[in-house]
């Protein structure tokens, strides 16, 4: 179940691949690059709150820990999520995320003002054209 990363890898356009230096659209090659990619997200806003070094220092650590060869078993995304962080301070772009029902807001320092959609429930994730 790749639900997450097929949500992520379907919301992304041809400049958000080049800006992660994505070539193709092979999840594994998503998951590489984000932990390539993986920095201190600082001046990111949760929910129009700044977060913490320490968030920070554990976001980093959760993606340098994962293991891609998990994601056919599944990806437990959270609402204050590390690879949304990430994703959302390397594009410059917010990410709207109604996770079963709850709407919370990713924002980076600097975005472009254009936003990524997502949702899911207890079960499964999906980008959101809106």
């Amino acid at each position: 179940m790749t639900c997450f990363w097929d949500g992520i890898m379907n919301s992304l356009d041809k400049e958000d691949r080049n800006i992660l230096g994505i070539k193709d659209r092979n999840i594994y090659s998503l998951i590489d690059k984000l932990k390539k990619v993986n920095c201190p997200t600082k001046e990111m806003k949760w929910q129009n709150k700044l977060i913490t070094e320490s968030q920070i220092n554990e976001n980093m650590e959760h993606i340098k820990l994962y293991n891609k060869h998990n994601a056919p078993r599944g990806y437990l995304c959270s609402t204050f999520d590390p690879f949304l962080f990430l994703l959302s301070y390397k594009l410059k772009k917010s990410i709207n995320f109604i996770y079963c029902g709850n709407k919370i807001r990713y924002d980076p320092p600097n975005s472009k003002g254009k936003c990524l959609n997502y949702k899911c429930n207890r079960g499964h994730f999906w980008f959101n054209k809106k």
